[in-house]
């Protein structure tokens, strides 16, 4: 009995006190191959990456995003508990994934943002081209009701506000021909100083005939030689006297029109007579 206690075990192992081998260590079970999980993951992410930089086709990135996010997070936990191998893979592709994901969204506020900004100014533009387009029409309308046409003894022309305030017989110019004294009032509307001469085009017609600018030796009353070309500021109003040489006695017609309206579109006139 004793030989049998002592008799050794096979495979060397040390004898129990009872005689009894004891139960062999189990070794833990390897990992079994590399996560698919973390592989598919990581083809998402990057393709979730590259796409996440194209406007439009960015959408796509994002889903692609998510599930690479998915996987790797299932990849992730397989690995941590040991039955897979590649938790670094699992991990790079969690990190692409989510980068896809936030990459996309920024881009796309960036493009809505944007797409803001060229809407508003394009809105602002139009606005302000409409505006703009409304006033030239108010202007033009405006020009075209109080520059075309005759407009009796007052108007207005494209660069002044013009009264014919009066024609009466005057004193003989230098050659003893009788003349008419026309005396108009003015208005500068422009935005800078301006005189009569520059802006307007006074004319005096007998018979159908322009009469002559009179020349005087001798002042008559009333007339200022230098009104014709005295300058006025911007809405300024002042009085120019012109002398012209009568040919008879029969009345007389006063157009003032525009110095380079040569089609006459827009005129103040009267007749006197004399």
């Amino acid at each position: 009995m004793s030989e049998f206690n002592n008799a050794p075990i096979p495979n060397g192992g040390p004898a129990a006190p009872n005689g009894m081998r004891p139960a062999p260590i189990m070794p833990s079970p390897a990992p079994q191959g590399t996560t698919v999980c973390g592989i598919v993951g990581v083809v998402f992410g990057a393709l979730g990456l590259v796409l996440s930089f194209i406007p439009i086709i960015n959408n796509i990135a994002a889903i692609f995003g998510l599930v690479g996010a998915v996987l790797a997070i299932v990849a992730i936990v397989g690995t941590f508990r040991g039955k897979k191998r590649g938790k670094a893979l699992s991990i790079v592709a969690a990190v692409l994934s989510v980068l896809a994901i936030v990459i996309t969204l920024a881009m796309q506020s960036a493009a809505s943002k944007a797409l803001d900004d060229i809407t508003g100014t394009s809105t602002s533009q139009s606005s302000s081209a409409d505006a703009d387009k409304d006033a030239k029409t108010d202007d033009s309308t405006k020009t075209d009701t109080k520059a075309k046409g005759e407009q009796d003894m007052e108007g207005d022309l494209t660069d002044m506000h013009v009264k014919i305030v009066s024609a009466v017989r005057s004193g003989n110019d230098y050659n003893n021909q009788p003349t008419v004294l026309v005396t108009y009032e003015w208005t500068n509307t422009t935005d800078k100083n301006n005189s009569f001469a520059v802006l307007a085009n006074p004319k005096v017609f007998q018979n159908g005939q322009e009469l002559d600018t009179a020349m005087y030796l001798d002042n008559p009353e009333g007339y200022d030689s230098g009104s014709y070309l005295s300058e006025l500021q911007p809405g300024a109003t002042g009085t120019v006297t012109l002398g012209y040489v009568l040919k008879d006695d029969s009345e007389i017609t006063v157009d003032v029109t525009n110095l380079l309206d040569f089609s006459d579109t827009a005129k103040v006139t009267h007749k006197f007579a004399i």
